[in-house]
């Protein structure tokens, strides 16, 4: 049996005892977690009138409680001591005729029905006069208004920072996926691919630092980009929220300080994902929702449905929903491969050319930089996602609650790939240019080559196609039992799988030679002019043919027990355990053929040619690729033989860890106060096997690195006034190495005209940061709330990179992983990560959500949400030897949403806009000084009309603006990498509920 396989059996083992173990116990009575934990008040209340009774409970507490109790009903006796919220209001309504109901965000309490009993036959005498009128209907309010409601009656009882999404809010977007659901949340900003959002940026820190649970239990998931300006295959731990859909979460916590009572790491903070569960909801749910969309840059019209049947009785309840939806998008534009320093030999450079330019170019004077490909580029897509949840809930009268929580997901990709560009055999794929090309005339622009006109250059088409999925499963037990009246244990387990699979990644190129050319590769208005017909079948000819794959595994297992013990009405203690490991398998493997011969032809007759039948900024020829692959008798089954070195490679990790924590209740002088302080002790052990290069062969090498921390944390709030809440935070916590950053070995990513060269390092340190935050928040009732806060994070032992330029010859690796043509001498980028001497990030955030009652009608129907965060952080990164300050990976230092909504009788609508400055993706290479992605902004619209009870129509808007997607490196000389654009997409549905 596998190490895996074993580790997942021991998960299931660790759940099923602790199940077992716990349905032992003695019981009391509980509330019910797997929902957020409902905040503990103190209560002083005399005999006064019940509705002042839960109002000062719905104050206190920051939840809704809705009522129609009579005015004049008063509580029965004096209530005092520290209860969490249902307790409360139990506590104040024992003995009254009334009936309490716990609803999604809050209570409603209501007068108790009354029984009919036996009497005699009334006379005449006896009859009333009129009809007695009957108890008020409560007024609940329900919908996306409604949500936003409760969301901010969450953020308000939480001890820690915090950010919330539920259903009806996620419900109300046309969000494809989480990604695009949280996007609106204060501090969060995403990254796109494919016309959607893909992972998270939060306060500044990128998806490296924030870490993902989903229903508890900590998890990865990856997949792949069509481009490889933006990473190709993910091999890193940032989580991919594209894979899920986010109408099948009941809510997401996105929890921005850290205590010890939770595992260590996401040191930019924690997101929450909760799937549903039966209890989400009063009742019986059955739901059904059918979308048809309009693709990005296509023109096909795509499905997508949602299903959820929910089921109670008694004390248990069961869940099942699916979602599943199809996607088409085309992404096209205009696209550079690298910028390097270029050197012309003297016959290669004509008499248009400027004395001074020519200098440059042939090695004499300051370095002039020109793009390796100027090319016209398209990527098509089509992804189906298809998301099963189910759940199991079990809430006794006992206070036992039992949850087992079931995910798969399956996100499939079907992409095509198509370029044009000076990159054949005499291109401009090298830093030295010295074969048939002949630059005519040249613009510089500083030491950048924006444009040209040359002549005798082989050009290439580039025709890809790539199938690749992912596939997530999880499996997540939460159990909780009181043992005595101030007593609980909780235990939670689980295990989580990401398998990502890559078995079709083909290419064939297209050559032709003897081409005129010329470019404007930069700037505004790029574009391209050939000197032949692209689209003449008889100008290409076959060139070659490459055959990929990929795989990478990312296991997640966890288990925790916990102890939670009240001591009196004003202290509570949580003690508890930990295990996680994680693990981390992939590998890339490649085989290029040449179809060239000696003498330099290629083999016409073997290629079959089509045109480019994708959106385009030129029509031209590419292969038919399934056709020429099997007039080429091309394999495609690829073995270990083909593995790129440093690819193949394995990372462990296994986490111990044991806690503290206490939470008080006091008052300073005249203000209430709420504190906790905690401490938690992690181990955390590290494995890393791979492959290393001695001389022309490849050896195992097996490393381990062990690191422990004592890990502190202190939060408190306090009531400034009725309304005003004051938040403080501080801590110390740990983040995991990337993934690569930790592998024992090398990878080289080659391409025709060199290539880099990526080491890992299994000795790397931790992150450790040491954060403080500061937060105040005014609260408008109902209305809702405006909030202003700081924050600052110190990290020790910062990870960084250092990259060198070097004869690949001199890397050590075998030199058969070249491309057909090269030698040693060819130059490489090296990069290898190292523990730098620190970084810091300072930020502000504010936020405000408001219903504008206060406007006369109709505009007293209109709501307001925005929020904008400012965050400043640098870091060192060494270029040959010399250390240079850039901001941290995925920094933006502004970014922020809003979104203005409108909630009419039987309809809403809203739009909402969010923004992301601009921000760092890599270091950069060649003397460029790091890799970027310029700022920009998104626009999104949705509307909803309630036709009858049950159905509902919608209509959704996403990317109004078409926004591009622009990616540039070096931040003085902003050379462009990639421009693109994937469409607007429009939507069209029902959904109907019962």
């Amino acid at each position: 049996m596998s190490s895996l396989q074993s580790v997942g059996l021991l998960s299931a083992r660790l759940a099923l005892s602790g199940f077992l173990f716990t349905a032992a116990l003695p019981a009391a009575a509980q509330a019910h977690d797997g929902k957020p934990r409902e905040a503990r008040i103190s209560l002083h209340i005399a005999a006064i009138r019940l509705t002042d009774a839960l109002a000062e409970i719905s104050r206190r507490s920051g939840t809704q409680v809705v009522t129609s109790v009579p005015a004049d009903l008063r509580v029965a006796h004096p209530v005092r001591g520290r209860f969490e919220v249902g307790e409360a209001i139990r506590q104040v309504t024992q003995g009254l005729p009334v009936t309490v109901r716990q609803m999604p965000g809050g209570y409603l309490v209501t007068p108790a029905p009354v029984r009919p009993v036996q009497a005699p036959e009334p006379n005449d005498r006896d009859l009333p006069t009129s009809e007695p009128a009957p108890p008020p209907e409560p007024i609940v309010v329900t919908g996306y208004r409604e949500s936003l409601r409760q969301a901010v009656a969450v953020k308000r009882a939480s001890r820690s920072i915090l950010e919330v999404t539920r259903a009806e809010d996620i419900a109300a977007f046309p969000d494809h996926n989480a990604a695009d659901a949280l996007q609106r949340l204060p501090g969060i900003a995403i990254s796109r691919d494919n016309g959607e959002g893909r992972q998270i940026s939060l306060r500044g820190l990128g998806p490296l630092f924030t870490r993902t649970t989903l229903n508890g239990i900590e998890a990865l998931a990856t997949t792949a980009s069509g481009m490889d300006n933006r990473g190709s295959v993910s091999r890193q731990r940032r989580f991919d929220y594209s894979v899920f859909d986010a109408g099948l979460f009941s809510g997401v916590d996105v929890r921005k300080t850290w205590s010890a009572d939770l595992d260590a790491g996401g040191i930019g903070g924690t997101v929450a994902l909760q799937t549903l569960r039966p209890f989400d909801r009063p009742d019986d749910v059955t739901l059904l929702s059918v979308k048809g969309r309009t693709s990005g840059n296509g023109g096909a019209v795509t499905p997508q449905v949602t299903a959820e049947v929910s089921r109670r009785g008694g004390s248990w309840g069961a869940l099942f929903a699916l979602s599943y939806s199809r996607n088409e998008v085309t992404e096209y534009g205009y696209r550079n491969w690298d910028w390097v320093p270029v050197t012309f030999g003297e016959a290669n450079i004509g008499p248009g050319v400027a004395a001074a330019d020519r200098a440059r170019l042939t090695g004499h004077g300051d370095p002039v930089y020109m793009s390796r490909g100027q090319t016209y580029s398209t990527w098509t897509n089509r992804f189906d996602r298809l998301n099963l949840v189910g759940s199991l809930e079990h809430e006794g009268e006992d206070g036992l609650h039992v949850a087992l929580d079931l995910i798969h997901a399956r996100l499939s990709n079907h992409r095509g790939e198509y370029s044009l560009a000076a990159a054949g055999t005499n291109g401009l794929t090298t830093g030295t240019v010295g074969g048939t090309q002949v630059l005519r005339s040249a613009k510089i622009v500083g030491d950048t080559m924006v444009a040209a006109d040359l002549g005798g250059i082989d050009m290439r088409t580039e025709r890809k196609t790539t199938e690749d999925h992912t596939d997530f499963d999880q499996v997540a037990l939460f159990v909780q039992r009181p043992l005595g009246a101030s007593t609980r244990i909780e235990v939670r387990a689980g295990y989580a799988r990401s398998d990502f699979e890559e078995p079709v990644s083909d290419k064939v190129f297209l050559e032709s030679g003897g081409q005129d050319f010329a470019y404007v590769a930069t700037g505004a208005r790029t574009r391209n002019a050939y000197g032949f017909d692209i689209a003449d079948a008889a100008n290409w000819n076959l060139m070659r043919a490459d055959v990929r794959e990929d795989a990478v595994v990312n296991e997640n297992a966890g288990a925790r027990i916990e102890l939670v013990r009240r001591f009196g009405a004003h202290a509570e203690l949580r003690v508890g355990a930990s295990y996680r490991f994680f693990g981390n398998d992939g590998y890339e493997r490649r085989i290029t053929t040449d179809y060239r011969d000696a003498a330099g032809s290629t083999g016409a007759d073997r290629a079959v040619t089509t045109r480019i039948d994708a959106r385009s900024l030129a029509r031209y020829v590419v292969a038919d690729l399934d056709a020429t692959f099997a007039a080429l008798g091309q394999s495609r089954d690829l073995t270990a033989a083909a593995d790129l070195p440093g690819t193949a490679y394995r990372v462990r990790e296994n986490g111990y860890a044991a806690f503290a924590l206490g939470q008080f209740d006091f008052v300073l002088g005249t203000i209430p106060v709420e504190a906790e302080f905690g401490l938690q002790y992690l181990r955390m052990v590290t494995t890393s096997s791979g492959e290393a290069s001695d001389d022309s062969t490849l050896v195992a090498v097996v490393q381990r690195s062990r690191h422990s921390a004592w890990l502190p944390s202190f939060q408190a709030r306090m009531d400034l006034a009725r309304d005003l809440r004051l938040r403080l935070a501080a801590g110390r916590n740990l983040n995991q190495p990337d993934v690569a950053d930790l592998r024992a070995a090398a990878s080289v990513n080659s391409t025709p005209f060199g290539g880099t060269v990526e080491t890992g390092n299994p000795a790397l340190k931790p992150f450790a940061v040491t954060a403080l935050d500061l937060s105040l928040e005014r609260y408008m009732g109902h209305d809702g709330y405006v909030s202003l806060g700081l924050f600052y994070k110190r990290m020790e032992s910062f990870i960084t990179s250092e990259t060198t330029m070097m004869a690949y010859r001199d890397t050590g690796l075998p030199l058969a992983f070249l491309y057909d043509g090269l030698d040693g001498s060819v130059l490489y980028n090296v990069v290898r990560p190292l523990n730098g001497r620190g970084a810091s990030i300072l930020g502000v955030e504010a936020a405000a959500q408001r219903d504008l009652r206060f406007l006369p009608s109709p505009f007293d129907r209109l709501g307001l949400q925005a929020n904008v965060t400012f965050a400043s952080g640098r870091s060192d990164v060494i270029y040959d030897g010399t250390a240079i300050e850039l901001p941290l990976i995925d920094l933006s230092r502004w970014s922020g949403n809003a979104t203005l909504y409108y909630t009419g009788r039987g309809w809403d609508a809203r739009v909402a806009a969010a923004w992301r400055g601009t921000y760092r993706i890599d270091i950069g290479n060649n003397g460029n000084i790091g890799e970027w992605i310029k700022g920009g902004m998104t626009l999104d619209f949705a509307a909803h009309v309630r036709l009858s009870g049950n159905l509902q129509a919608m209509f959704e808007a996403r990317n109004l603006t078409d926004a591009p997607i622009t990616q540039y490196t070096d931040r003085e000389a902003r050379r462009l990498l990639a421009r693109t654009r994937s469409g607007r997409i429009f939507s069209l549905g029902m959904r109907c509920a019962f």
